[in-house]
């Protein structure tokens, strides 16, 4: 009867300690710099974005100013619209390309999936490494 109250009182114990504890994900970890730099993306006030669209084949500059956001693809006219914001929760299969640096600004190149409705978006982003905001990107 000894045995059992000690086992029971020692498993209990380590049950216990893993029920506080936040678990852990792997996706969760490899996705931390995209994630970090989204956050700081949203809270920016003045950005400007220039990037590629893969499937359309097209260049575009978004311009985010606030609560609107101005884009245009090519040499066609620019379109307003509200801004709208990326959610960190819908990043996926994140992955660290490398590095790279482009007109004088080292970069972090990353790689992931983003899920938006009806859809996944595979993106290409390089990161500064000094603001930790997006330099350019293909989607």
């Amino acid at each position: 009867m000894k045995i059992h109250a000690m086992a029971l009182t020692v498993a209990l114990a380590i049950l216990t300690h893993i029920a506080e504890m936040t678990p852990a994900f792997a996706a969760d970890d490899a996705c931390a710099s995209v994630r970090a730099m989204t956050d700081k993306f949203n809270a920016t006030p003045r950005i400007r974005l220039v990037g590629t669209n893969s499937l359309e084949a097209i260049h575009f500059t978004t311009l985010y100013v606030d609560t609107k956001q101005w884009w245009h693809g090519d040499s066609k006219p620019w379109h307003v619209e509200p801004r709208q914001y990326s959610k960190t929760n819908d990043l996926e299969n994140c992955e660290h390309l490398g590095s790279e640096t482009i007109d004088g600004v080292q970069t972090e190149i990353w790689s992931y999936d983003h899920l938006s409705y009806q859809q996944v978006d595979y993106w290409k982003i390089w990161i500064s490494v000094d603001t930790g905001l997006p330099v350019k990107s293909h989607f």
